[in-house]
């Protein structure tokens, strides 16, 4: 007799402090969406179960919504029942997860080596043979839109998509029993591939003639149905049926498709007046609302909102937001949709980088300029330490700590001290980082609006030990929680990924770096309330060393270099720690800024405050381009 691994339970009711499990079986309520399998069948570790389940501030959310320890995200120990605590984006997994080979910069590489538009990556359809555009590993990073739906593996669909009764998700979350409150679809409309209605073939039967005058209703047209009267559009007539002599009936189409022809058509002596229509499919609006891109949407020489599900002949136009460019080389800036599909793959636009924007609002300080229009790449990084105040971005406790670089709309780069306790790393949820900010208290009032993002992820080289390994290897990558919305003050630096040979990477002396931060003032003084530039140049490493106090000389690790003027006492101090050396560059007639280096250490003086008649050690970031290259490769903007 065969035997099964589990079996319904006898027992019909569990007690208060008890789940019933789908097979029957009682379990403990607390073990609920815990991360561990109590359930025979399985049942109490699944998106079923779990979809609604708020998790504690101080616990972290398993993909198909349990809830184990906050420290779970990859330590290396799978605690989630579906493993998404060890995703592939953890450290040390450095296999880039887009990959183009031989595709074109427009489309995607599946495992297999296939091709596909890069548009169709995590939206729902499988397009690789192998499914691999459709992966938890890339659609947990993709962006959505805020009007669209995220399923549950993190591919994005249209917000109208969830519920409609029509399954969009591959996984079919978004017809969820639970989320929508109503059974399953059984079944999914299938997509239309041709613009012919179908036909159907049946037996031979008995010719039965209706009213003289009247008309023979045709088969169904596909995805839609044939009514008697608009106002009745649940009152089907069957295939088959007759309508007598200039009477009419109506065409309605399923939902996510559009009348392609006359919806209503009228008997005359025993023809159709006109041709039945047939149904065309909507176009997603997901693609054409990609992070880079900025849609204008037209449908019969009206514009139209972009947010929604579009039909077809609808064009719309692609330009680029503000703070991206249009890429090099031919592309097609305008698309037009023809039964379901865009005519053409949407361009994605590169960032406009490294370039300050002057002209915009500034403040005077000691009559000079000092605006975050002039370092737009520059964020801050702030702390709480606090438990009881950690998700309150209100809260005082809040304190600013270092600077950071804008690398892409995911990452910032730092120095790894900000983040250091005293022989780990800080938790993650006690830090957030501020973009477009020229205030330095977190809830300053702004004359232009900044944002605030989380921490999903710090990457940092496993042999660093803070101050005990002199600040070596001292950076560190900030992965966000969300994306940046790059504007025309808040912008990412340029970076040299291609530079070859050693000489090329090593910055010269007397370069003339731009460092931004609200670090101490003076000497012994207090944090800057507003934002401050200064343009410092470099020295070669002996001179560097030599200027500096014997007990402050092993800081100098290899992957140094230093800057200041300690003449006149222009330097950087406390409180400027992560900040970027920005150096400039001509290119076309415009003023491009790259990144080199990352504010590290400084000696310190008597008070024991930043001594400014001696140089800063910076990070040269050349030395770490492999480490921010995968990272990249990790979490790309898709």
């Amino acid at each position: 007799m065969q035997r099964y691994s589990f079996f319904r339970d006898r027992r019909k009711v569990c007690n208060y402090y008890e789940w019933k499990c789908d097979s029957g079986q009682c379990i403990e309520s607390h073990q609920l969406c815990d991360g561990v399998v109590d359930c025979k069948d399985k049942s109490d570790e699944t998106s079923k179960a779990c979809a609604f389940i708020r998790c504690p501030s101080y616990a972290f959310r398993c993909q198909y919504g349990g809830c184990v320890d906050g420290n779970a995200m990859c330590n290396g120990i799978k605690e989630c029942a579906d493993s998404s605590d060890e995703h592939l984006h953890c450290p040390g997994y450095s296999d880039a997860l887009i990959t183009s080979g031989n595709c074109s910069n427009t489309e995607f590489q599946c495992q297999s080596g296939q091709c596909i538009p890069s548009d169709g990556v995590c939206d729902g359809r499988t397009d690789c043979d192998d499914e691999s555009d459709e992966q938890q590993r890339i659609c947990s990073l993709v962006f959505c839109p805020s009007f669209s739906f995220r399923c549950s593996y993190g591919a994005c669909i249209g917000g109208y998509s969830k519920c409609d009764g029509v399954v969009d998700c591959r996984d079919g979350s978004d017809e969820d029993e639970i989320l929508c409150g109503k059974p399953f679809p059984f079944t999914t409309p299938k997509t239309v591939s041709s613009t012919t209605t179908t036909t159907t073939t049946t037996t031979s039967a008995p010719i039965i003639r209706g009213p003289v005058g009247s008309c023979t209703v045709p088969a169904q047209p596909a995805n839609g149905r044939i009514v008697l009267d608009e106002t009745a559009q649940n009152v089907l007539i069957g295939t088959g049926e007759y309508i007598e002599n200039f009477n009419s009936v109506f065409v309605v189409c399923d939902d996510k498709f559009t009348i392609k022809g006359t919806a209503s058509n009228i008997c005359l002596d025993g023809e159709w007046l006109d041709p039945f229509p047939i149904c065309e499919r909507y176009c997603s609006e997901v693609p054409i609302n990609g992070i880079t891109v900025q849609p204008i949407c037209e449908y019969q020489r009206k514009q139209i909102t972009c947010k929604r599900p579009l039909p077809p002949t609808t064009k719309v136009r692609i330009d680029c937001k503000v703070g991206y460019q249009k890429p090099l080389g031919p592309i097609n800036e305008t698309l037009t949709c023809i039964d379901g599909s865009w005519d053409s793959t949407v361009f994605r636009c590169e960032p406009t980088c490294g370039t300050p924007t002057p002209d915009a609002e500034a403040y005077i300080i000691g009559g000079r300029n000092a605006t975050i229009t002039e370092v737009p790449w520059h964020t801050g990084i702030y702390r709480n330490l606090e438990a009881d105040t950690i998700e309150d971005l209100r809260s005082e406790d809040w304190q600013y700590i270092c600077g950071g670089t804008i690398l892409t709309e995911r990452l910032v780069v730092s120095a790894a001290h900000c983040f250091w306790d005293v022989t780990s790393f800080h938790d993650l949820r006690s830090f957030i980082v501020t973009a477009g900010k020229y205030r330095r208290e977190l809830n300053a009032v702004e004359s232009l609006p900044a944002q605030i993002l989380r921490v999903r992820e710090l990457i940092a080289q496993p042999q660093y030990q803070d101050f005990s390994g002199y600040y070596n290897l001292d950076i560190a990558i900030i992965v966000l929680s969300d994306f940046i919305v790059f504007k025309s003050y808040v912008r990412p630096i340029c970076l040299e990924r291609d530079l070859r040979t050693e000489s090329e990477k090593r910055i010269k002396p007397n370069s003339l770096g731009r460092v931004a931060g609200w670090g101490l003032t003076v000497s012994g003084g207090e944090l800057s309330p507003n934002l401050k530039v200064v343009d410092i140049p470099t020295v070669d490493y002996y001179t560097c060393r030599d200027f500096s106090p014997v007990s402050y000389r092993p800081f100098l690790t290899g992957d140094k270099f230093c800057a200041g003027e300690p003449k006149t006492g222009t330097s950087v101090c406390q409180g400027d720690s992560g900040g970027g050396f920005a150096l400039a560059k001509e290119i076309s007639g415009e003023t491009v800024y790259f990144l080199y280096g990352v504010v590290s250490s400084a000696p310190r003086s008597a008070s024991g405050s930043c001594d400014n008649t001696k140089y800063v050690a910076f990070t040269e970031v050349q030395n770490y381009i492999p480490m921010i290259l995968d990272a990249e490769s990790r979490f790309p903007v898709i």
